[in-house]
């Protein structure tokens, strides 16, 4: 496939937007709640994936993309109702496996980074509109990745290795670091101690309400699920549930969930005295019993209250 040239194309992708936050975006301490920012950024990210790419060419051409890891983590606040937040996005052609392109291993993607800024407010619940500081102040930010596939092509061809001709208006750019991998999210510091014996698990389906136009269960749902049961875990370790936060969420995504899923979650805990940290599984299940590997893992690191 013909290559174009390095001054013809564009290096990445970046947007501005501005949106207005509401009563249901914050918790009750008036910080941005991680399911908000994610259920924001990620229609924001796909219109500028569409805007800038030929996604009906791309599709025609059978080619798509899927989400395959996301993360966020929460900073500063109290916020305030009604308060503008900022929202500054960077997209870069990214070559995902760490091999560089023509490598055999390799598979193209996006790397999607988000910050998100919101004027200080008063934290005060009498005074949930006033503004403390009109100065916008860092109150989140995260990244997705995203893996150009041929989902109805043969296995050997179902990653995409080259630049497609819908792409290659962009330069591009290695993922620093690579991809991350199940071991890294499973990681946990020797410093911690288990807080629950065994796996403890959740169960469920999927219905409308969680999917999304692309067919699927929306990704944005899936956070939050690993979210609820984090929670969970905290409350069956005896911790104080209310005073304990989730402060930086991320997951891999390997295998989708439809309307009519079934589903169960899995997950263990870990503490110290100031700090939590819950890996979570989301396991499809069929006929044959529970998907013993999950089709998403989730790291979930938190704080305690003291």
């Amino acid at each position: 496939m013909p290559k174009i040239s390095a001054p013809e194309q564009t290096d990445e992708l970046r947007h501005s937007e501005r949106v207005s936050l509401t009563i249901a975006d914050l918790d009750r301490g008036f910080r941005l709640k991680s399911r908000t920012a994610t259920a924001l950024t990620f229609p924001l990210v796909y219109g500028q994936f569409g805007a800038n790419v030929d996604v009906t060419a791309l599709r025609a051409a059978g080619n798509g993309s899927v989400l395959t890891y996301a993360e966020h983590e929460r900073t500063g606040g109290p916020l305030a109702v009604g308060a503008p937040m900022d929202v500054d996005l960077a997209i870069r052609h990214s070559e995902l496996s760490g091999a560089g392109l023509g490598d055999l291993a390799a598979r193209l993607g996006f790397e999607c980074r988000y910050d998100l800024r919101s004027p200080i407010g008063s934290g005060d619940p009498k005074r949930y509109r006033d503004i403390a500081d009109p100065t916008p102040s860092p109150c989140g930010h995260g990244r997705l990745v995203l893996t150009l596939i041929r989902p109805f092509g043969p296995v050997t061809r179902r990653l995409v290795r080259e630049p497609l001709p819908e792409t290659a208006h962009l330069r591009v750019h290695p993922l620093d670091p690579p991809h991350p991998t199940v071991e890294e999210l499973s990681t946990v510091p020797g410093a911690l101690t288990e807080a629950t014996p065994a796996n403890v698990e959740s169960a469920g389906w999927f219905g409308l309400q969680h999917t999304d136009t692309n067919q699927y269960v929306f990704s944005a749902e899936l956070l939050r699920l690993l979210e609820d049961h984090a929670t969970l875990l905290v409350g069956d370790a005896g911790l104080a549930v209310a005073g304990h936060t989730f402060e930086k969420v991320a997951a891999l995504f390997k295998k989708p969930f439809e309307a009519g899923s079934r589903y169960v979650v899995r997950g263990r805990l870990w503490t110290d005295e100031q700090i939590s940290l819950a890996i979570v599984g989301i396991h499809q299940v069929s006929e044959d019993g529970v998907a013993p590997q999950p089709a998403v893992y989730g790291r979930l690191q938190g704080h305690l209250d003291s």
